[in-house]
């Protein structure tokens, strides 16, 4: 079965070319040119959203705040606002990924097709992973179902961008992590002085807070990276 992207847009033409770019990957397009026809077309189950900022009846950072407090479906924000706080804010809300308009189409689609496999490995693919749950501090990462779950039993709605980059993590703790190898994690190319891996790592300590000791879960390593400092513990779920 093809992927399903739903394109939340009010420019026809904007649309128009859109559709033309992802069927010629083999994905399939719904439309939304509001934020009202978007929570109608939610019921189609999306594999990605193609998220417009300016919507007729919505401002797109609040509709993303919205759609992530029901859904962890993968956002892409292609979007004229581009100043670099908003590509910042729409990252640190649950967005996955922000592209400029006007943009090369084929950028576009490689990076939603990107979303796609990360969320395909998070639904089941579990590669070559430990299938045990894991256990750092008071939460349990669980590889089978790809969902994080808190001190009381309860899955956390976390976007499939910061997962994979969680997971990298707990992969390996207490090692060092580049920028490069995180990006790699995102399954996608690494670029100087580019910040999407920052704001997730930001979005992933506020998640996590602090561990008993009241440090962090992940430092900062001057000009190499990051390092999650927490012991990480296989577990059965119930211990």
């Amino acid at each position: 079965m093809r992927p399903i992207a739903l394109v939340v847009e009010d420019d026809p033409a904007t649309c128009h070319v859109l559709s033309a770019a992802l069927a010629a990957a083999e994905i399939d397009c719904i439309f939304a040119n509001s934020a009202l026809a978007m929570w109608r077309q939610m019921s189609e189950n999306p594999d990605v959203i193609v998220l417009d900022l300016g919507l007729p009846d919505a401002d797109g950072f609040e509709l993303l705040q919205q759609l992530r407090q029901k859904s962890d479906v993968p956002v892409l924000i292609h979007s004229t606002r581009s100043a670099e706080i908003e590509r910042i804010v729409g990252i640190e809300i649950g967005a996955d990924d922000f592209l400029a308009k006007p943009c090369n189409m084929r950028e576009l689609v490689a990076r939603v097709k990107s979303l796609l496999r990360r969320a395909k490995g998070r639904a089941g693919q579990n590669g070559d992973r430990p299938c045990g749950m894991r256990r750092f501090g008071d939460w349990v990462l669980d590889p089978a179902s790809r969902v994080l779950i808190d001190k009381n039993g309860l899955p956390v709605t976390i976007g499939v961008s910061a997962y994979a980059l969680l997971n990298a993590f707990v992969d390996k703790p207490f090692q060092a992590l580049s920028r490069e190898h995180l990006s790699r994690a995102l399954k996608r190319e690494y670029i100087a002085y580019d910040r999407i891996i920052d704001v997730h790592v930001s979005q992933i300590r506020r998640l996590l807070g602090q561990q008993s000791d009241g440090s962090g879960y992940i430092k900062t390593l001057r000009s190499q990276g990051y390092v999650f400092t927490a012991a990480v513990e296989l577990c059965d779920g119930n211990a």
